[in-house]
């Protein structure tokens, strides 16, 4: 017969209170700030142009046509570093899915066996031998 799951609240009362806490006030001082109006880029901005020429660290002025301005790479600095820690998370954590355990060891592909019955199949996730 199954019971019923109980709810644990054995010292989590001190951490529940420190988390609503931290809620109300980062609440308060992000409904206290004002943010200034967005600039935007002007009139002519060839941004592709301006980040190109700072990964080459190339002058701006060597590609831009007539009539674009050059914007400053280093505004885009956070950005690209910010993509760059996100798609190394996601990377790991494909790698960490993707990594098959059997009876709590790890699975390789190019392991040699000498019984045929226990060999894992890592590729397809099948048992091995021959199941007709």
């Amino acid at each position: 017969m199954t019971t019923k799951p109980e709810l644990q609240t054995e010292g989590s009362f001190v951490a529940g209170l420190a988390a609503i806490a931290l809620f109300v006030v980062l609440g308060a001082v992000f409904m206290g700030v004002s943010f200034p109006a967005p600039a935007g880029f002007g009139e002519g901005a060839a941004i592709t142009k301006s980040l190109g020429a700072a990964m080459f660290d190339i002058a701006p002025s060597a590609i831009m046509g007539e009539g674009e301005t050059a914007v400053p790479g280093e505004g885009f600095l956070v950005a690209f570093e910010v993509i760059d820690i996100v798609l190394v998370a996601a990377l790991v954590g494909a790698v960490m899915l993707a990594r098959r355990e059997v009876a709590g060891e790890s699975v390789t592909l190019g392991v040699e066996t000498t019984d045929d019955d226990d060999m894992a199949v890592a590729a397809d996730g099948g048992p091995g031998g021959d199941e007709s």
